[in-house]
């Protein structure tokens, strides 16, 4: 069983998760990072990756390659990462970096993961040198809350560890290329989640939306049930996932998503939540919009409590990892049992009824 938490841990995170709030950039910067002798093609996903920079009309990325004589390209990008961080720190508003990454990626037998050249070539710690370096814990963001993180990792192993519980003002996001359950990554001319994104993002704005949220766009690809690899969504800071606007960094009022795929899930809350904590929490989901309907399945004693709930599959990406809970499955439709009509218990048959009763 998963980790538990506590109940007004699970109030916070939950209620934070169902919220894709309004925001306002002020400022932009990107990056997207590559090998120079890579043999991925990711210099065509570097390029469709300022494509997309460019449906929102964001400023272009800086285009980061490692050169091939290079002998410290962990320090190569976590200088040219770190100034961009301060540039985004002194933003008078709100401030996105956005950093893209396409090539080759594998994890060691300590599940560190880290940015390669190719099999036996170059390579360095990318969690150190590039995802620790927006973290709280270093100078360049420690005491920032208006910058906002955004890594695409086009690579194979893109995803990371668990997470404590916490919300805070400031968003680190990951989009990776696959999941835990096949790590490994396609490569041109296969589709790259690259590819996959641009491509989700310019359906919706031919067909008029007004804004992008990454988390259900990754949730739309994941429901694509011809998908080969399908994409992932975590976040490692904050409870809520980035939204941009088609029009640039103007105010964005989020309206009502259909959901695509959903996510059936437990929480292990570690004090037993009384009635009218459970009477408040159920008629407070009853009000929420489509694209945040939560649903509560069951609750089960287990010494403390366990809950069982099912949201759009956007909602669970902003809370996987946190400490108390754990996917069931993913699906495309509800409990079937909510909606089916249970037949009446069949009539005993008479040579069933103990005898004493026939004659009462």
């Amino acid at each position: 069983m998963s980790a538990e938490i506590t109940c007004s841990a699970f109030e916070e995170t939950v209620r934070a998760a169902v919220l894709q709030r309004s925001a306002r950039y002020t400022d932009s910067h990107s990056l997207t990072l590559r090998w120079e002798g890579d043999d991925t093609g990711a210099s065509q996903d570097a390029g469709r990756f300022q494509n997309l920079l460019a449906l929102f009309n964001l400023p272009p990325a800086t285009e980061l390659t490692i050169n091939a004589n290079d002998n410290t390209p962990g320090w190569t990008v976590q200088s040219t990462f770190t100034q961009i961080l301060t540039h985004a720190r002194s933003t008078r508003g709100r401030a996105l970096v956005m950093v893209h990454y396409a090539g080759h990626g594998f994890v060691n037998k300590d599940s560190v993961f880290y940015f390669s050249e190719g099999p036996g070539g170059r390579h360095f710690n990318a969690e150190l040198f590039l995802t620790y370096q927006a973290g709280p814990d270093q100078y360049y963001l420690h005491d920032s809350t208006n910058v906002d993180v955004l890594f695409i990792f086009d690579c194979c192993y893109g995803f990371t560890a668990c997470r404590a519980a916490e919300v805070i003002p400031r968003i680190v996001e990951f989009i990776a290329a696959t999941d835990s359950s096949s790590p490994l990554a396609f490569s041109p001319p296969r589709i790259t989640v690259t590819a996959k994104l641009i491509s989700e993002i310019r359906r919706r704005q031919r067909e008029g939306h007004r804004y992008v949220e990454f988390a259900d766009v990754v949730a739309t690809l994941r429901a694509n049930e011809s998908a080969v690899k399908k994409p992932t969504h975590y976040l490692k800071m904050g409870a809520a996932s980035i939204c941009l606007p088609f029009s640039g960094l103007l105010a964005v009022d989020p309206s009502s998503l259909r959901p695509t795929l959903r996510a059936v899930f437990s929480v292990h809350i570690a004090d037993n939540m009384t009635q009218h904590d459970v009477d408040q929490f159920v008629a407070w989901i009853r009000g929420l919009p489509e694209y945040a309907a939560i649903t509560l399945e069951g609750i089960y004693p287990t010494g403390s409590q366990l809950l069982i709930l099912s949201s759009n599959w956007s909602v669970w990406s902003k809370i996987a990892g946190m400490r108390g809970y754990k996917l069931i499955a993913e699906t495309r439709g509800g409990n079937t049992l909510h909606t089916r009509q249970l037949p009446a218990p069949p009539s005993p048959l008479k040579e069933n009824i103990p005898f004493g009763k026939q004659f009462r």
